[in-house]
């Protein structure tokens, strides 16, 4: 197993509350005051705590917002009391073993048993790439990455983990698509 260690500004914390919820609260998250995401596994929100409002509704309905954002005015001492502003915690990020793409999910086994699944559409190269591309992939750094030599993409766990959608801008993304429908040879053209 993998021994790189992530460094994080977060707290997490399971809230007793209706419905299942995850809150991540943060500190020290680039140039953004202290929030929290939420998540009930499909869909985030995220509130910013001082003073508390929502500042994305990430797919939820009005009365879970709502809820929400009570729960979260109730608990906001958490990230207080646990020392938030100044709390960095340590997470191992296990390598991955094994990689599957179907037509609409990127699946990654991971060395501690874990398998993560993100959707496909968060990397376009992958979503555009035939079938046999998307099967010919390799880990790379011990596991930490996966690369795909034929898309010349890369994704790394800690991403996945995180839950980070590629980067890729739209202008590379769009020379790289005229390119690829261009064919293999567009390039070695000599006049």
């Amino acid at each position: 197993m993998c021994q790189n260690v992530l460094r994080i500004r977060e707290r997490v914390f399971r809230i007793a509350a209706p419905g299942s919820y995850l809150f991540f609260f943060y500190s020290g998250d680039g140039q953004e005051p202290p929030h929290v995401h939420v998540t009930d596994g499909d869909r985030i929100a995220k509130f910013w705590l001082d003073p508390v409002r929502m500042q994305r509704s990430g797919g939820l309905r009005r009365s879970e917002i709502d809820r929400i954002q009570r729960i979260v005015e109730r608990n906001r001492w958490f990230s207080r009391r646990s020392g938030m502003t100044a709390s960095t915690i340590e997470a191992q990020v296990p390598g991955a073993e094994d990689v599957t793409v179907t037509d609409d999910t990127l699946r990654v086994e991971l060395a501690d048993g874990r398998t993560v699944s993100v959707p496909l559409a968060w990397y376009p190269r992958l979503v555009h790439a035939a079938p046999e591309e998307r099967d010919n992939w390799e880990l790379i750094g011990g596991g930490q990455g996966i690369h795909w030599p034929d898309l010349d993409e890369d994704v790394g766990v800690e991403g996945l983990i995180a839950g980070r959608p590629s980067g890729e801008s739209q202008r590379s993304f769009k020379r790289w698509i005229e390119a690829k429908r261009a064919g293999p040879d567009a390039g070695d053209r000599r006049p």
